[in-house]
């Protein structure tokens, strides 16, 4: 029960950020607000990253972290190639956006070479 509460959190957080920021322009928010939403995003970082990482009990709770896992590369892949190729048409390309992508799929491809010969 306190995990569910504990990724509700998460999610309540992550929304109440989200409302905070798409109401306003960057431009328009002030240095105090700025430092308060990076603060929060970091704590956010910090927090979703533990999410999951619990003893695994039995091979069905392993199964079930290796699907989140995967299923969460996949989102953030899509979404990042996603806006890559918005701001391409837009030819006003974020190199931020290229550079998450890159580190995405690059860690994934060292890793899965250094699991292989790890051996």
């Amino acid at each position: 029960m306190k995990i569910i509460i504990y990724y509700l959190v998460l999610l309540i957080l992550i929304a109440l950020l989200t409302g905070f920021l798409v109401q306003g322009t960057p431009d328009s928010m002030s240095m105090e607000q700025i430092i308060s939403v990076s603060l929060l995003l970091g704590v956010y970082v910090v927090a979703i990253s533990l999410v999951g990482e619990g003893k695994i009990i039995d091979e069905r709770d392993m199964q079930h972290r290796y699907t989140s896992n995967r299923l969460a590369l996949i989102a953030g892949t899509v979404i990042l190639s996603i806006g890559v190729l918005v701001q391409l048409f837009n030819h006003a390309l974020d190199y931020w956006l290229l550079a998450g992508l890159i580190a995405i799929n690059l860690v994934k491809i060292v890793s899965l070479i250094y699991s292989n010969y790890r051996h």
